[in-house]
């Protein structure tokens, strides 16, 4: 089993002019993550032990849009991640995960309102106080 290359290793081959995408995809096939969307969720719900009803009508969206994003069939915007991840009431490594899944950019602390959100992940607040905090921030509301 050999190591698997760190990120800034991967980066730095990719940024070399001599190397070719297709002997790098090739060479690096170990080190890529696939991401089953479905089992991520999974976990997610797992690790959160709340019900699914009440993420749902913490998060305000629909069971049927709850149930797609979590069986791996929609990806849901940046926002509705976020507002799922706070009615879960995981961790900010979690929120960022899922970003990252779900090819959203994470949240980033020296955007204003990511770290009005970063606040509330880390400080357990609800999703009712975190669109609280946004609006007297001057920034808009979690969608």
């Amino acid at each position: 089993m050999t190591k698997r290359k760190n990120t800034d290793d991967l980066m730095e081959e990719l940024k070399n002019k001599s190397t070719d995408i297709n002997e790098y995809i090739d060479e690096n096939s170990e080190d890529f993550i696939e991401v089953n969307l479905k089992d991520f969720w999974s976990k997610m719900l797992d690790k959160s032990k709340k019900a699914k009803s009440d993420i749902v009508n913490n998060a305000d969206i629909s069971y049927i849009y709850f149930y797609e994003i979590t069986q791996g069939k929609k990806l849901p915007s940046k926002d509705k991640i976020i507002r799922i991840m706070i009615s879960m009431e995981l961790d900010l490594e979690d929120c960022q995960n899922a970003l990252r899944f779900c090819n959203q950019s994470i949240l980033y602390p020296r955007i204003k309102r990511d770290s009005v959100i970063i606040y509330a992940i880390e400080h357990g607040l609800s999703l009712y106080k975190t669109q609280e905090m946004l609006i007297k921030a001057g920034e808009p509301e979690l969608k």
